[in-house]
């Protein structure tokens, strides 16, 4: 008899038989094989509203259009919104160092080849470079075709830059802290281009350890990387009351009549980065093969963030785990998104080309195209310091004029409509740096792996997937209870 010789080949037709008839069949161990062919419990299927009621994304919307209401009628609320909206921003920002700082040291220290982490460093670099010209150059475009300046706006006072301390010079000395706590942030936000530095520095190092040493190193930072996601969770739940009190904190102080005499250039500026996201980003998708839907639909959440907050950091830690689920290796995103922050803000820049010749044209300036291309190039090595400034585009714009001669009292109008362009900006830097992760993936033959599918499937409840241990010592204990 099968059974007597074989007695492992009957566990695996058990599941077929009737009821009764189990109960009268005997017990034995089941090998693997038998759980593939067994038929997976089917998980409860959320309702639509459900669906809904549970989305992040839907109450950070909620959110938005509470503050838009709350600014816009009750102004005075603004005083009372700005304290809880820094709230919300400075928990977030509690997270940036430690979340940045493990992150590249896993990815740098963890790897096996350093020469596969130059190369990866010098694809990052070379496509930062080529798409932030792109953007400088249909900021400049636009500009011109559009002349969004030349709307007869009242000279106000000059914007006075010399208040601000950031100079080339002080750039290049700020990439290093002196302590620990400068890098960390003792302003309540970390600094992103110190907080880079040292991690590589760190991460370089920890490489070069023995494999003891090396170990313990990159667990302790895998640890602190996992602590700060379930941070995350916790946290980000309150994003959507952070939204509305930023929200109604710009409205309340600027007031969307603000919008109307520069309406010229928000309009231009959301236009313009629309042109650059479908062309510019469209293209990128068609190169290298990636679904721009199924893209934006796995980013929306940081993207959502990054609108609504108008703050990159904001969105950081839900980049990294929205790249993750969507097949990218941590290995590539812990060391591209820290380093994109930096050097790839394809928004701010679009931004200030199309500022710059605004300004000029606003104030009655002439510029040939030979000096607005001389402009753009300065513009570009100015604009890598951005990310570790606070109002730094506003800042470098203004810097970029008075070299150029060019009246600044034009900056000082944008202010009052910044806070609008600076969602747009933001959204556009977080995108940019998710599609350079998954840009660089591809290079590096680490998109959608098969460790990855592996995962994906056993949590999408695949049918070709084994079922949970749980499930299977259930199965066992219920033949068992059967045979008694």
């Amino acid at each position: 008899m099968r059974g007597a010789s074989h007695p492992l080949h009957f566990a695996a037709d058990l599941h077929r038989l009737p009821r009764r008839a189990r109960a009268s069949q005997p017990a034995f161990a089941m090998p693997d094989s038998s759980y593939q062919a067994m038929e997976q419990p089917t998980p409860p299927k959320k309702s639509v509203a459900r669906k809904i009621l549970t989305s992040l994304t839907f109450w950070i919307v909620v959110g938005m259009v509470i503050g838009i209401i709350l600014g816009e009628f009750a102004p005075t609320f603004s005083d009372k919104a700005a304290p809880m909206k820094n709230l919300f921003l400075r928990t977030i920002q509690f997270i940036v160092f430690p979340l940045v700082f493990s992150s590249l040291v896993i990815g740098i220290a963890d790897q096996k080849d350093m020469k596969q982490l130059g190369r990866l460093a010098l694809k990052s670099i070379i496509y930062f470079e080529i798409v932030t010209t792109l953007a400088l150059i249909i900021g400049l475009l636009s500009v011109n075709i559009i002349k969004p300046g030349n709307v007869g706006l009242t000279q106000g006072e000059d914007y006075d830059s010399s208040e601000s301390t950031f100079t080339f010079d002080n750039w290049i000395e700020h990439l290093t802290p002196k302590t620990w706590g400068q890098m960390m942030g003792g302003e309540g936000s970390s600094e992103l281009l110190q907080v880079l530095v040292a991690a590589i520095l760190t991460g370089v190092s920890t490489a070069q350890l023995n494999d003891h040493h090396k170990n313990i190193i990159l667990e302790f930072s895998r640890a602190v990387l996992q602590m700060m996601f379930k941070f995350v969770d916790i946290v980000i739940w309150t994003a959507p009351i952070g939204v509305c009190f930023a929200i109604a904190e710009a409205i309340g102080s600027n007031g969307l009549s603000a919008l109307g005499s520069l309406a010229a250039l928000v309009g231009t500026v959301y236009a313009t980065i629309a042109v650059f996201i479908v062309v510019v980003f469209g293209s990128v998708c068609f190169m290298f093969k990636i679904n721009p839907v199924e893209f934006i639909v796995a980013m929306k959440e940081p993207l959502i963030i990054a609108y609504t907050t108008a703050t990159s950091e904001a969105a950081l830690p839900k980049v990294f785990e929205a790249l993750e689920q969507y097949g990218v290796s941590t290995h590539i995103s812990g060391f591209v998104v820290p380093f994109g922050y930096s050097f790839n803000l394809d928004g701010s820049t679009l931004y200030l080309s199309l500022g710059a010749v605004f300004c000029a044209q606003a104030a009655g300036v002439d510029k040939s195209i030979g000096e607005q291309i001389v402009m753009v190039l300065m513009l570009m090595v100015s604009s890598k310091g951005v990310a570790g400034v606070r109002s730094a585009s506003i800042i470098v714009l203004a810097s970029t004029l008075d070299q150029f001669d060019i009246p600044s009292w034009p900056v000082a109008l944008i202010l009052g409509v910044d806070w609008i362009m600076d969602m747009m900006r933001t959204l556009t830097n977080v995108m940019g740096n998710c599609l350079a992760s998954v840009v660089m993936a591809k290079l590096e033959n680490e998109f959608r792996t098969e460790a990855w599918e592996r995962e994906m499937r056993m949590l999408q409840g695949d049918l070709e997937a084994k079922v949970s241990t749980l499930e299977k010592l259930s199965v066992v204990s219920g033949v068992e209870e059967a045979r008694r």
